[in-house]
């Protein structure tokens, strides 16, 4: 009864001491909701805005700081900016740290700054940046642990622990590696940071690499995790001295004590920032260092800068467990109210000590808070603790304290995490730790360790906490969480730039925010979802799903709850209450006012699907009515060839032992197809390696979909632009060696060379401009490569070929993209000293052996194999060429200044182009050179247009209003070739998804680059080999425009489906699935439309014409990546992959309006 009085005695003097008349703890708790932490901060009693603790120091001389200075946080309203920065600079205040994630700045100040700097805007407090200090085989069994490791085979593997404190000596046995084999190289210490240094050391690290300032982390981290080798030393039954979680690896974060508290702030923030880099990734942090305390404790309410920093440590995700302290709790009266700094904080788990009698032990710290919370949280054996001794390589030394009982805790925490990974810090510590713990009453002790401080709390208290910690049954509740249901946010965390670096922020969210998320309920009887914001009660959602299962939900954000920063946690609860998901955690800053905007989906907007479902009926209305057009011929041509083959072979010459692309067999295989193939298979590697390894490993840098897509922009906008190499393939010639046959040879070459000088270029992974710009130059000699081929497929193959070779070439040319993603790729990932110069090298022997079938078969039978050699041009124009139209001089002096006669359609078609060129322009180089410049280029370019062509504009030659109509003109001014560009443009402008997905998949739902590329970049591909070859057949035999229509449908079914699978998006089995489908339909889609841009083509023009299709091909899927980061930034993920699979719908609405056979019919299979 006495102590009861004494204790309610010292919570009186501590309400006195904050200003407070004497009130109930309830009206106390009401006001403090009202205020902000500043205006109730326990260190500032006189409310002036500079901690008491600060000026108290200051009066000390300078036993604390240096002669005239102070080191000093500065401690803001907001979260500090360069401005703030700038402010503190300008007055002579050297700023030594800008935290991330607490609102303060580390400084170094002239003592006579203080109060100036206390009054200015924004600045709510001035701290002292103090020093921190340490706290200082039998626990396991009597702990229960070894029954976990007995019973449920779990150690704690998979789990990373960091240690902030004085570092850990992995040169100790106990420490080097996981299973004390020093040549399996699978090392202890996974990461080791120097926050004094502000460096991270190693990762992972060899033993010796990380290092021990002192001794305490090391004993510490072998608690915590230790393997147990070494010496037995103590060891009361012969048994190593393993730690609770001897599987767990250990993340040494060196933050005391040679510096002072800022260092462990440092510290934590790395700890934050790098949790899902480090590898395993860090879900558990022990710290057992307090800060230096030098007067009585009133000042412990959980807002000192370390206490706010540790706060945010479990906001991010982060299990923490803090040291009590050692303040002699037993002291009646006087060992009350003596938790430390940190201890003090909210949200981490405070850790008490155990005797090994697993009563509480004399020297561990007691609550009250200050500010009249409950501390600790949890007891654990501390005392007699047998560790690794970091001044020895194999010893073990015996230490007490809650230094080593909050390790102890550590251990169990990574234990429990094993046997759940989804457990989230709330759920460790309100669930398990609170409704768990083996409760335990101070008065049943006996002895000095009655000191009760508890008035009328029986659980938790200010003694044990919510009692015992119970390892066995942590992990069992742990284990009642159903695996088989889950429940997810659409939240996203936001991309900003601190101190040069960028960093994952919270997302501000405001009052009346509805927010949404999805579910997966395994088709479980189901009470439903259950909202969490900060510490609040569970709100329920509402199922918004068309089905009532749940698969997505919302909650609209209650004005009531605490604002701030604050983590958000949903379940979904089964019928019953007895089992549930895990607990979903997101955290975010809740802002006390509105907004105009009340719902947000990653800050995006959304589209319903039943907006898309009308562009679905209406392509199958269009699908449906081009099957019921009859075809004119069985051809794939679809209407009778006119004219003759018009190359004339020399018959003087032998041809015997000559290999060529007419008549040379290899087997059951023509050497044209061949060489084809194999010229496509060149194009496909460099562009797979692009494609598919180079933007994964983009993308797991942390680039945005709009910065990959803008780099693939550039990469590949000679594609856009090959059409231009038309007519200088088609007119220039050196015909001894064949009509294309020298042009493929340069191409070629030009893209090895290039390939060797970007593998040559040191460090070119880090050079990304260096990197677009080489692979431009790359991509011009293999775009006039393809322009090249492409001519010599129309030159040497009959209408009849056309579906089957081509669904060949580009499968041959989707195993080339194989090989350079996929295959390369899995290198990559495998090798880690193969970069992106050495993956690239690897490309160069392949394209070197592909260049030998061009080089060693000649063209046609005769002809030259090198200049060297001997042979004759084999081809010439016909002699029966029939010329419908007599042509004029276009440059007559008659007809010099005459501009032409135009009409309203001719000045539409060229205002047209000049319209067209504005826009490309503005999509190409407006970021940098501005919209101005661009206008100004078309003007320019438009005057020349129409002063150096006058009368011969394109408009007036398509409408027969010039004196000549090139023969380009002529093949484009039928419907049929002009259908066909709108066709190309369509084609592959749904390829703005590729970036998308790959943030999405890789950013989002975590895929690893080189588990995505193997996908995208692999099977995908494979499966786009078999659609291609699949498609170029059947286009043959039942009509390429007609299969272009089926596939077009197919393929924007599947992308819908990706879309509509949202609930199922972290399956990996379904996703392999959908993500391997859709390529097939769209490479059947693909090819069968080649072949139809084949058959609307006319052979005289045929290297310029299809070049300009496939460059339309390539304008479109360019168009579509620049335009990635518009549908990034302003669509969800599922409106966005809808609307790319309504891209594909709109070529079967534009399908039905091309003839195939128009071309040929009208104007003649002519060369």
């Amino acid at each position: 009864m006495q102590r009861k009085v004494w204790a309610l005695g010292i919570v009186l003097i501590l309400c006195l001491s904050m200003g407070v008349n004497t009130q109930t703890a309830i009206e106390q708790n009401n006001i403090d909701q009202e205020l902000e932490w500043w205006d109730v901060y326990s260190r500032d009693k006189d409310r002036d805005g500079i901690s008491d603790l600060l000026i108290w120091k200051l009066k000390q001389d300078n036993e604390f700081f240096n002669l005239g200075e102070a080191r000093v946080f500065v401690r803001y309203d907001h979260h500090p900016t360069d401005y703030d920065i700038q402010k503190l600079e300008d007055v002579g205040i050297e700023v030594t740290f800008r935290a991330q994630f607490i609102d303060l700045i580390g400084t170094t100040m002239s003592r006579d700054m203080i109060h100036e700097v206390a009054s200015w805007d924004g600045v709510v407090m001035l701290d002292d940046i103090g020093k921190a200090e340490p706290h200082m085989a039998d626990a396991v069994p009597a702990m229960g642990v070894d029954n976990v490791w007995t019973e449920y085979d779990i150690y704690g593997e998979g789990i990373s622990i960091a240690v902030v404190d004085t570092g850990v000596n992995n040169a100790h046995v106990g420490l080097d590696d996981m299973d004390d084999d020093i040549f399996t190289d699978d090392w202890k210490v996974s990461a080791y940071y120097d926050a004094v240094q502000d460096s991270l050391v190693c990762s992972p690290c060899q033993p010796g690499q990380s290092i021990d300032s002192g001794t305490h982390g090391s004993h510490v981290a072998g608690i915590a995790a230790g393997t147990g080798a070494g010496l037995r030393t103590g060891s009361t039954n012969g048994e190593p001295h393993i730690g609770v979680a001897p599987k767990a690896h250990i993340v040494n974060v060196l933050s005391c004590c040679e510096g002072d508290i800022e260092d462990i702030i440092r510290g934590i923030e790395w700890t934050i920032a790098n949790q899902k880099i480090i590898e395993p990734n860090i879900r558990v942090m022990t710290s057992s260092l307090g800060e230096q305390q030098i007067e009585i404790h009133v000042d412990n309410d959980g807002n000192s800068a370390w206490s706010q920093a540790a706060d945010a440590a479990v906001e991010s995700g982060l299990v923490v467990l803090l040291s009590a302290g050692n303040e002699f709790g037993a002291a009646t009266v006087m060992g009350c109210n003596t938790i430390d700094s940190p201890g003090d904080s909210r949200l981490p788990i405070t850790v008490a000590s155990l005797d090994k009698d697993l009563n509480l032990a004399v020297y561990s710290s007691r609550g009250y808070t200050s500010d009249g919370r409950v501390k600790p949280d949890v007891a654990t054996i501390g005392s007699n603790i047998w560790a690794p001794n970091a001044e020895s390589i194999n010893d073990y030394v015996e230490k007490s304290g809650t230094s080593m009982a909050t390790p102890l805790m550590a251990g169990i925490v990574a234990l429990t995490l094993e046997a759940n990974p989804d457990l989230t810090p709330t759920e460790v510590k309100d669930t398990l730790v609170a409704g768990y713990s083996i409760e335990r009453e101070i008065l049943d002790d006996g002895g000095l360790v009655t000191n009760d401080c508890s008035l009328v709390e029986t659980r938790p208290d200010n003694e044990y906490g919510y009692g015992q910690a119970d390892p066995l049954i942590f992990v069992e509740i742990a284990g009642m969480i159903d695996p088989d249901v889950s429940v997810n946010w659409t939240l996203a965390y936001v991309e900003s730039e601190v101190n040069g670096t960028v960093v994952l922020e919270k997302p501000e969210i405001y009052n009346g925010t509805i927010l949404k998320g999805t579910a997966i309920t395994a088709n479980k009887p189901t009470v439903g979802v259950e909202v969490k914001f900060g510490s609040s009660e569970w709100y329920p959602a509402t199922d918004t799903s068309n089905q009532k299962n749940w698969a997505t939900w919302e909650i609209t954000i209650p004005e009531e709850v605490s604002k701030g920063n604050q983590t958000l946690a949903a379940r979904l609860v089964l019928d019953g209450g007895m089992s549930m998901s895990a607990v979903n955690s997101f955290s975010v800053v809740l802002l006390d006012e509105y907004s105009l905007v009340t719902s947000i989906n990653e800050g995006l907007s959304s589209i319903n699907a039943l907006f898309f479902f009308p562009a679905i009926i209406l392509a199958a209305i269009a699908m449906g009515y081009i099957f019921t057009q009859p075809r004119k011929s069985k051809s794939n041509l679809e209407v009778e060839e006119s004219g003759e083959d018009e190359f004339v072979w020399d018959n003087d010459v032998a041809i015997e032992g000559q290999n060529n692309l007419m008549t040379t067999m290899f087997g059951a295989m023509s050497a044209k197809t061949l060489t084809l193939c194999a010229l496509y298979t060149a194009q496909g590697i460099p562009s797979g390696f692009i494609s598919y390894t180079l933007i994964a490993y983009l993308a797991q840098q942390g680039f945005s979909a709009a910065a990959i897509g803008n780099m693939l922009f550039w990469v590949y906008l000679p594609w856009v632009f090959k059409f231009l190499w038309g007519p200088f393939v088609d007119n220039y010639h050196y015909l001894p060696m064949g009509r294309r046959r020298p042009w493929i040879l340069s191409a070629q070459a030009g893209m090895v060379v290039t390939v060797i000088i970007i593998a040559l270029v040191p460090e070119i992974d880090t050079k990304i401009t260096l990197l677009t710009a080489l692979l431009f130059f790359h991509n011009c000699f293999a775009s006039l490569q393809d322009v090249a081929v492409d001519g010599l497929a129309v030159d040497i193959l009959s209408p009849e070929e056309f579906g089957k070779i081509n669904g060949f070439m580009f499968g041959a040319k989707r195993f080339g993209t194989m090989i350079g993603g996929a295959g390369i790729g899995y290198f990559m990932g495998k090798y880690t000293s193969i970069g992106i110069a050495e993956g690239l090298f690897l490309t160069v022997p392949m394209l070197l052996l592909i260049m030998c079938l061009p080089a060693f078969i000649r063209e046609r039978p005769g002809e030259k194999l090198f200049p060297w050699t001997e042979g004759d041009a084999m081809v010439k124009p016909s002699n029966e060429v029939k010329v419908k139209d007599k042509l004029e001089v276009a440059w007559d002096d008659s007809n010099k200044w005459d501009m032409g006669d135009h009409n309203a359609k001719s000045l539409s078609v060229d205002i047209g182009l000049l319209i067209a060129l504005d826009l490309f322009l503005l999509l190409t180089i407006a970021d940098f050179a501005g919209r101005l410049w661009c206008h100004i280029l078309t003007l320019g370019a438009a005057m020349a247009y129409f002063g150096l062509l006058r009368n011969s504009t394109f408009g007036l030659q398509a409408f027969d209003l010039a004196p000549v109509k090139s023969d380009i003109v002529k093949a484009l001014s039928l419907r049929a070739p002009l259908v066909g560009i709108i066709l190309a443009m369509l084609t592959y402008f749904w390829e703005f998804l590729i970036p998308v997905l790959n943030v999405l998949f890789i950013q989002n739902l975590g895929w690893t680059d080189t588990e995505y590329v193997l996908v995208t970049g692999g099977w995908a591909v494979t499966a786009g080999i078999a659609g291609t070859i699949l498609g170029g057949i059947i286009a043959d035999k039942y009509g390429a425009r007609r299969i272009a229509s089926l596939f077009a449908v197919l393929t924007g079914l599947s992308i819908f489906t990706i879309a509509l699978a949202e609930p199922l998006w972290e399956n990996r089995k379904v996703m392999w699935w959908l993500i391997v489908i859709y390529p097939f339909f769209g490479a059947a889609m693909g090819i069968s439309l080649i072949s139809l841009f084949m058959n609307v083509t006319w052979p005289k023009v045929g290297a310029t014409q299809f070049t300009l299709y496939m460059a339309m091909l390539n304008f479109g899927a360019l168009f579509g990546l620049k335009m990635a980061g518009y549908f990034e930034e302003n669509f969800t993920y599922t409106t966005t992959i809808m609307i790319g699979g309504t891209c594909q719908l709109l070529i079967a609405f534009v399908l039905p309006f091309i003839d195939p056979g128009q071309t040929r019919r009208e104007l003649g299979n002519d060369f």
